[in-house]
């Protein structure tokens, strides 16, 4: 009998949704411009799935993967929804002179809030508001911030939804 999984959830406008099964290339679809997706997965065996999901943004950068382990039994269509994949995240520049700003920017959900969190020792938290495409852009004062090695990452809130914080991105506060 053939068994389904159908995923529903919120990626990125008009993106390229990946689903992965056990590690492997299993279904993608586009996302529409409101950034919801919907995508299944069919003719699947009885068992225990690991499965992953990710989103490209519009220019190519690639999202975290939302991954959850799933067990589906004979006859049965399995349905998951409220997946909400985290933003995207990139910098202007690897090096930023004390002082200096520093644009923190990606993509998320359409209309989404995006939280950025800067690691430091004294970690920063910031909010931008992404448009109807999806994009967010955040200019950081590196003031605040030591000389030295940083990170940050960003999560995604859409009225009660919030996604997980996404892959970090690196960079350095320098003197020059």
């Amino acid at each position: 009998s053939d068994m389904r999984i159908d995923l529903t959830g919120r990626a990125f406008p008009l993106s390229k949704v990946t689903v992965l099964k056990d590690g492997q290339f299993a279904a993608s679809t586009i996302a529409g411009p409101d950034a919801k997706f919907s995508v299944n997965l069919s003719s699947l065996q009885a068992g225990n799935y690991n499965i992953g999901v990710y989103g490209e943004d519009s220019e190519g950068r690639i999202s975290s993967t939302f991954s959850f382990p799933v067990g589906i039994t004979a006859g049965t269509t399995l349905t998951i929804s409220g997946i909400f994949l985290a933003p995207t995240i990139a910098v202007d520049k690897s090096t930023v002179r004390k002082g200096d700003t520093l644009v923190i920017f990606g993509q998320s959900a359409k209309d989404a809030e995006v939280i950025i969190q800067v690691n430091s020792e004294t970690e920063l938290f910031a909010k931008a508001q992404a448009d109807e495409n999806g994009v967010y852009l955040y200019n950081l004062d590196s003031s605040p911030l030591e000389i030295g090695d940083h990170r940050a990452k960003s999560k995604g809130v859409f009225a009660t939804e919030i996604s997980a914080f996404g892959s970090s991105v690196f960079f350095k506060v320098g003197t020059e």
